[in-house]
């Protein structure tokens, strides 16, 4: 779409912001909230596919009302040109996998600090009874203040019939695809930890831990490989912090951790000193019965006729050289310890460790053994000294969160710490004006005098009402209440607003309100009031009436006609029948009594021929005569008052 289109009269397209699997994505501005927004297109080439459409849209809704500070909220679902839409928050920042290339290596703390905000979202969906489906990094977006958003939610569960069904999309996803999927099993919540824990392994190694030629080869790995050591990449990452990689990662999904609460809790310690003698992880679970043998070409059959999973054949995985492999035939060759670590992407003790290891004598610019011995020394004793300082110098960052800006600036000073930059966000759990969090992190190790940036919560976030009166009410209602407020109807009769359309609403238009602590009330028109005829033929007069009419602002036609049984100024008949409802706009027609006619009865024939033919002049005039008699009662019920 062309920048400034409108949207359902609603969403202004600001500028394009890429195309995803499904959707094309847009920033847009909504006109009626006036905040900027995320706005998602579902792709031309997909808008035909009715069953993809409607599933667009359900999943979309099923997370509406899915709170979660790291969770991108959806806050409407329409449909524009024939295409569904889905409207998001819009987060000002980057997505992991940019934030990963721009930012390695990732402190250790840094990585675990945000890998436990995307367990908090994982989570709240998860008890949701909501599975991704689709976790990677470019569906994690991190803003400016470093807080993660996961995004996508809803679209995954229709995106996974697509996946492995168009290379650009395999590509991007199967990369994170748990061994159970790739062997035609369904998705579950152990499938969103695996995906986890392939993300943890790229956040500390700026890669993935398997690649391929094709997708298929890709998937192949992910189920019969094992899960590569990052520690093979850095020694220097403490085993415990590799086991919850080893745990969430495991073939078997009995391996893997209870739930995404119970990795949470494991990853909370992982860079602390009682952990650093532990045990690399080891999983006990037999897979080799779950795994089915099918010939490669089936798979490929299936890769081309859009079945979105694949049975992998341990027989046919490609035999690749390892790095370990990779180092010994470098070493053979007589290349230098520090060339063969930057061509296999790793340290050079790792690769030292290994050539050792193997009995191979490696090369590398070697000092005399007299200089040698005397620049350990030296080193050893900076290296004391400078250990000594840091530890004199090193602080651990206090516990900021919840606390006010002034508590939390003075714990700083008292820490020997500087107050860095102090900026706010909106927050539903944090109450206004105290601190969110922190940067560096509470935990983290700093030096003295560094400083700490703080994020103070302004509280919910307000945004401005807008006008709803004049709209359809059970539309209106429905989109209101997804984005969390509390909806209450009253009911008023209009003779100018149609049935279910809005009168009046209880908050000012241009009022700035929290949608979670409001409460608003529409008043919604019934239509026209309705009036209940009574039964004039028992014994009303045309007096009674005209009474009648003026109360209730209805117009009333009279005629009149001789009658033997009904008395003189009774009701005869009435055209709308007693009991029924009609509006101020329909006319009722009264015939009223005469009394019997007064004739001599030689006379009665010919009187009969004339009546009939004065019935049939009287029918002509009827019209001109009832007016008179409308009138006649609008001026007897005047001067009766």
């Amino acid at each position: 779409m062309l920048p400034d289109t409108l949207v359902d009269n609603r969403y202004r397209i600001i500028k394009s912001l890429g195309d995803g699997g499904m959707a094309n994505v847009y920033l847009a501005h909504d006109e009626f909230l006036n905040r900027d927004v995320t706005f998602k297109m579902m792709r031309l080439d997909m808008k035909n596919d009715v069953d993809l459409a409607k599933r667009f849209q359900r999943e979309a809704l099923s997370v509406t009302e899915l709170i979660n500070d790291n969770i991108v909220q959806v806050y409407d679902v329409g449909e524009y040109q024939g295409s569904q839409y889905i409207v998001m928050e819009y987060v000002d920042g980057t997505n992991l996998k940019s934030y990963i290339g721009e930012h390695f290596p990732i402190a250790y703390q840094q990585v675990v600090d945000i890998m436990m905000q995307i367990l908090n979202a994982v989570q709240a969906a998860h008890n949701a009874g909501i599975i991704h489906r689709d976790l990677k990094p470019q569906n994690i977006l991190i803003d400016r203040n470093d807080q993660v958003k996961i995004t996508d939610f809803g679209i995954a569960i229709a995106k996974s019939e697509q996946d492995l069904t168009q290379t650009h999309t395999v590509i991007g996803s199967v990369h994170y695809l748990s061994p159970e999927q790739t062997r035609g099993g369904m998705a579950s919540a152990k499938s969103d930890i695996y995906a986890l824990g392939v993300m943890l392994y790229e956040m500390l190694t700026k890669q993935v831990p398997y690649e391929g030629d094709t997708p298929v080869a890709v998937a192949l790995k992910h189920a019969t490989a094992d899960m590569p050591s990052v520690r093979d990449f850095d020694p220097r990452i403490p085993q415990a912090l590799e086991n919850v990689i080893l745990k969430a990662t495991a073939k078997n999904p009995q391996d893997r951790y209870l739930d995404v609460s119970v990795m949470a809790e494991d990853l909370k310690t992982v860079l602390s000193p009682r952990r650093s003698n532990e045990q690399r992880f080891a999983p006990t679970a037999d897979i080799e019965n779950e795994t089915r043998i099918i010939p490669m070409e089936q798979i490929q059959d299936q890769l081309k006729n859009g079945v979105s999973s694949v049975n992998v054949l341990p027989e046919e995985v490609p035999e690749e050289p390892s790095v370990k492999d990779l180092i010994i035939e470098y070493g053979k060759k007589g290349y230098a310890v520090k060339s063969i670590a930057k061509i296999v992407d790793r340290t050079p003790n790792y690769v030292r460790s290994v050539l050792r290891g193997n009995g191979i004598k490696y090369r590398e610019n070697k000092l005399p053994k007299v200089l040698a011995f005397a620049a350990l020394f030296i080193v050893a004793i900076i290296a004391i000294f400078a250990f000594i300082h840091i530890q004199a110098s090193q602080i651990t960052v206090p516990s900021l969160s919840n606390l006010t800006r002034a508590k939390a600036e003075k714990k700083i000073q008292e820490a020997g710490l500087n107050v860095g930059s102090v900026t706010s966000t909106t927050s539903t759990t944090v109450k206004k004006g105290s601190v969110v969090r922190s940067t560096p992190k509470e935990g983290a190790d700093v030096k003295k005098g560094d400083s700490i940036n703080l994020v103070i919560s302004s509280g919910k976030a307000k945004v401005r009402f807008g006008d709803y009166v004049g709209s359809d009410y059970d539309v209106t209602a429905a989109q209101l209440r997804s984005q969390g407020y509390e909806i209450q109807k009253e009911q008023q009769a209009s003779d100018s607003v149609a049935a279910g359309i809005i009168i009046a609403q209880s908050i000012d238009a241009s009022g700035k309100v929290d949608p979670t602590a409001t409460k608003v009330t529409f008043t919604v028109s019934t239509g026209p009031v309705k009036i209940t005829v009574p039964d004039f033929t028992k014994s009303s007069t045309q007096s009674d009436v005209q009474n009648w009419a003026s109360q209730n602002d209805v117009t009333v036609n009279f005629n009149t006609t001789y009658s033997n049984s009904v008395k003189k100024d009774h009701v005869i008949s009435q055209s709308i029948r007693g009991g029924s409802k009609i509006t101020k706009d329909n006319t009722l027609l009264i015939t009223i009594s005469q009394g019997p006619e007064q004739s001599s009865s030689s006379s009665s024939s010919s009187s009969s021929s004339s009546s009939s033919s004065s019935s049939s002049n009287s029918s002509t005039s009827s019209e001109n005569s009832s007016t008179t008699s409308s009138d006649s009662s609008t001026s007897e019920s005047s001067s009766s008052q």
